[in-house]
């Protein structure tokens, strides 16, 4: 890679990263909830070990 195309990379990441009408001016980060899974039944299933001399991969 030439040292043009270098500058050039880093002036494309630069202007990526810099400050656009689609960011937030207003400084509050907004945290989305998390959404449930469409199956999610609210149960939690418990652990069941596997038999001794049983394995798992």
């Amino acid at each position: 890679m030439s040292e043009a195309e270098y500058n050039r990379l880093l002036d494309d990441v630069s202007h990526a990263l810099a400050e656009g009408d689609q960011d937030n001016d207003r400084g509050v980060s907004l945290v989305m909830p998390m959404r449930c899974a469409a199956n999610d039944n609210q149960i939690e299933w418990p652990l069941i070990p596997f038999p001794s001399g049983w394995h798992a991969s």
